[in-house]
């Protein structure tokens, strides 16, 4: 039988992959905060259901947009994601690897906090002009 908290979190990363907010909004506590390392446009931390949709659902212009699960550790109150999103903006395409610890509460997620493998490359891609 599979864990609970990681089937939350592989529908929560299916409903994002299919634009579903419905579903992710559902999987969020209300006063959930998501943080992501780095200094560029997608760092810091938002607070709250209604700023993370914002921010997970805020159209970045990036086309070819993947988003792969690579793995997924699991304990009652967390769960650790090793992922990797690729894009392209323009002719320039970018691979992203990182991982992700999640709190779990009370069934939904309450915490998570994303650790980005290559900051720089991240900020500097997200900086590119749209149609660059």
């Amino acid at each position: 039988m599979q864990h609970p908290n990681i089937a939350l979190i592989e529908n929560v990363y299916s409903a994002f992959r299919a634009g579903d907010t419905g579903a992710v909004a559902a999987a969020l506590s209300p006063d959930v905060r998501w943080s992501s390392s780095g200094w560029g446009p997608t760092s810091g931390t938002v607070e709250g259901r209604p700023a993370v949709l914002a921010y997970l659902f805020e159209d970045t212009d990036v086309e070819d947009y993947g988003l792969e699960l690579l793995d997924v550790l699991v304990s009652d109150a967390h769960v650790a994601v090793v992922a990797r999103t690729s894009g392209r903006r323009g002719e320039r395409r970018f691979v992203n690897d990182y991982i992700q610890l999640v709190h779990i509460v009370d069934g939904l997620v309450a915490d998570v906090r994303t650790y980005h493998w290559d900051q720089r490359a991240l900020a500097e891609f997200m900086a590119i002009p749209t149609g660059a």
